[in-house]
């Protein structure tokens, strides 16, 4: 579906004729959809025009940037923000910096740890925008991600420019409160980016404090990284338990006790997968290391400020799994290169993207948000599930494991798991298509909130009725802030690949 001429041309004098583009080859490098253009606008004032007239000539848009994105529909404008990648301001003193929609995780984070400073990077991983909203492995230490996005400077659904809290009231983005009502919920969907209405132009996220070195110094070749230099005051350990509730009882001690950098209930299947360049490699490692866990374990890497600060959390740690009966992992402790590539790459968060979803393969995964300990159960019942699968070799042999993490003391978390499969096999797609439909299902109707596959309004229509009708309340928002329907949030009937 390809723009008039007219129109086309309307957007090329605001952005200039080699940022817009409707080469269906071109469109095809983005995602499988009939994109009526490309436009990538350079600053705030070319987003609200393009937005603007997107609006006058009833056109849907959708932003993207760094490539995490979600919902399209055939016809809408594609807005590729990749233009927007500055990191305007980092604020030492207050905490804060404040960030384009195109600054990924990795190039905030390089430029944090020159200051001693850290950023909570998303589970997406470190290429994905430093402004997304999510949950990643750094919970543990930064908190809930909904508190960690301050001051948003935001363009609305029709163009206007609204500045939210302290941005609001003093042009500064140290808050992310200012006077009046918060309407921070308004930019700040559930399910990024599938229901944010609008363009985010400019957000301060909180930065946090970075006990590590200003830069990783790595020897090897890549994939096959190890630290020259373990940092000082650092450890990785990878614990076992017996028990899911031997496991629960101590990711609550670890989170009250607020010792841990990082506590992350990763798998044997990831841990392989992180640590090996092949396939073969990784279902090598796998059955020789999960032989030697008794159950569902985690990582935790500690971080001290100084040698006494180190060792105090070290003797708590200690403490706390030997009372829980946890297990060290001997290849970890025994291996300095798994040590030393698990730590790079869950503090970085790349191996999420890069090792564990290895080219050559395929996944559909499960997030599930709630209580940890009921979220933990959940997935439990997933991966039994998946078992009949991995025995007739349609999907990859991870044990049936779940993996996720913590926040706010432990209490609260995300569970995920996730099926991997060759997508050259036909069969594979359809028992894992259906797998990933009942457990979903299953997520949803047991209250908790689960990020399947699924078209928006549909996860609402589930949702919704269990949690006081908000769905209905937000569509009327949605009315009120897109009155010409140039979001398409509502009413999607597929998503794309």
């Amino acid at each position: 579906m390809a723009l008039d001429k007219d129109i086309y041309s309307a957007f090329a004098d605001v952005v200039g004729e080699e940022n817009i583009c409707d080469d269906p080859v071109m469109m095809a490098a983005y995602y499988k959809t009939d994109f009526a253009a490309v436009i990538m606008p350079g600053n705030t004032a070319e987003v609200q025009a393009v937005v603007k007239l997107c609006n006058k000539y009833k056109l849907k848009y959708r932003p993207i940037s760094c490539g995490w994105t979600g919902v399209f529909i055939p016809g809408t404008v594609m807005l590729d923000l990749r233009r927007m990648d500055k990191i305007i301001e980092i604020d030492e003193k207050n905490m804060y910096a404040v960030c384009e929609p195109y600054v990924t995780s990795a190039q905030l984070q390089a430029e944090l740890f020159k200051r001693g400073l850290n950023t909570n990077i998303k589970g997406s991983g470190a290429q994905g925008s430093a402004l997304l909203r999510g949950h990643g492995p750094m919970d543990q230490s930064c908190g809930a991600d909904d508190r960690n996005h301050l001051a948003v400077e935001w363009v609305t659904p029709e163009g206007d420019l609204v500045k939210i809290g302290s941005l609001g009231s003093c042009d500064e983005f140290f808050c992310g409160d200012g006077p009046g009502p918060s309407l921070r919920c308004l930019v700040q969907s559930t399910v990024p980016p599938s229901c944010t209405p609008g363009v985010f132009t400019k957000v301060a996220t909180k930065v946090y404090h970075w006990p590590g070195p200003e830069r990783y110094h790595l020897k090897g070749n890549s994939p096959n990284y190890s630290l020259a230099e373990k940092p000082p005051y650092m450890m990785l350990r990878y614990y076992s338990f017996p028990s899911v509730d031997k496991l629960m009882d101590a990711e609550y001690k670890l989170g009250e006790a607020e010792i841990c950098f990082i506590l992350y209930g990763i798998n044997m299947a990831m841990v392989s997968a992180n640590v090996t360049s092949s396939n073969e490699e990784q279902e090598a490692l796998f059955h020789k290391i999960a032989g030697e866990v008794q159950g569902p374990g985690f990582v935790v890497i500690l971080a001290g400020n100084s040698e006494k600060d180190f060792e105090y959390k070290k003797k708590v740690l200690e403490t706390i799994i030997a009372a829980t009966g946890g297990e060290s992992l001997k290849a970890v402790e025994e291996e300095p290169q798994i040590e030393d590539t698990l730590m790079r790459q869950c503090t970085r968060v790349s191996g999420a993207i890069r090792e564990t979803f290895r080219p050559g393969g395929y996944f559909k995964s499960i997030p599930v948000m709630g209580q940890r300990d009921l979220t933990v159960r959940w997935a439990i019942g997933a991966g039994e599930a998946k078992k009949p699968l991995i025995e007739k070799g349609l999907i990859v042999d991870d044990g049936g494991a779940f993996f996720g993490w913590g926040v706010e003391h432990g209490h609260l978390g995300k569970t995920e798991i996730f099926c991997a499969f060759s997508p050259m096999n036909p069969e594979a797609w359809k028992v894992v298509d259906a797998w990933e439909s009942e457990e979903g299902g299953r997520a949803l109707d047991e209250n908790y909130f689960a990020l399947t596959m699924s078209p928006l309004d549909v996860i609402d229509e589930k949702t919704g009725p269990k949690l006081s009708n908000y769905h209905l309340w937000w569509y009327k928002v949605l009315d009120e802030l897109d009155p010409n329907g140039v979001i398409p949030l509502k009413g999607v009937s597929k998503l794309t690949p």
